[in-house]
């Protein structure tokens, strides 16, 4: 049997072995940023937090729009004209009356609700191409371009000018789509492209832009629109 002398001894090199073990292993993690030393037992490098990269989310915030569907019997008229900068007679067209107009060029205008939630855009001097080649252009540069692009439809039509100073019948491409704004949730538009009698090229061009729920009311908007343009000399 041991003695307490005995006893007594070896806990103080039980102790003092521990402490020997516990102060090599904080020196081995304190060195853990250091360059190992090539050799067996030589501790392998462990990770540290600044090396973990958190998770960026690239979700975006859902829109809430409390404004109601716009009607198309809501929507009243207004003669709207624009044009040469000195007279500002070229283009004269039925717009959304109390809608402002901005000028992008000399022969296209934007037109904007109160809200901000509807437009209509009119160039008067697109490119001189056929209607359908410049559905197909715009077609393909949309669809390319838009976030969760996707075409509602694409319709060939024509209707008879009602302006009595601009008699004749226009001919028209239409694509309507819809995609998703990051500012203002999903957008739906109404592109159409018009020639107008035996004319091969593309007269004007209207776009009516809005929401799903508007589709009634621009289909509306940029039929009005189409049926009283007329270009000025």
């Amino acid at each position: 049997m041991l003695n307490r002398a005995t006893g007594i001894g070896l806990a103080v090199v039980v102790l003092a072995t521990g402490g020997l073990a516990t102060a090599a292993v904080a020196r081995s993690q304190s060195d853990g940023d250091k360059s190992p030393v090539a050799g067996a037992g030589t501790p392998t490098s462990q990770p540290t937090l600044s090396t973990v990269q958190p998770k960026v989310s690239t979700t975006q915030p859902k829109v809430i729009d409390t404004v109601p569907a716009l009607e198309a019997a809501q929507v009243k008229y207004q003669s709207q004209h624009w044009g040469d900068p000195k007279t500002e007679v070229g283009m004269v067209i039925l717009a959304p009356k109390g809608w402002k107009m901005a000028k992008l060029s000399t022969f296209e205008v934007k037109f904007t609700s109160s809200n901000g939630k509807w437009n209509l855009r009119v160039n008067g001097s697109p490119k001189a191409q056929p209607i359908k080649t410049a559905a197909n252009g715009k077609y393909a540069l949309t669809s390319a371009s838009l976030a969760d692009f996707q075409l509602v439809s694409r319709e060939t039509g024509s209707t008879r000018a009602t302006n009595r100073a601009f008699a004749g019948v226009f001919h028209h491409q239409t694509l309507t789509y819809t995609y998703t704004d990051p500012a203002r949730g999903q957008r739906l538009v109404v592109d159409r492209f018009v020639s107008f009698d035996d004319l091969p090229h593309t007269l004007f061009e209207l776009s009516t832009g809005g929401r799903p729920q508007d589709a009634a009311a621009l289909a509306a908007i940029t039929a009005k629109a189409t049926e009283d343009f007329m270009r000025a000399p």
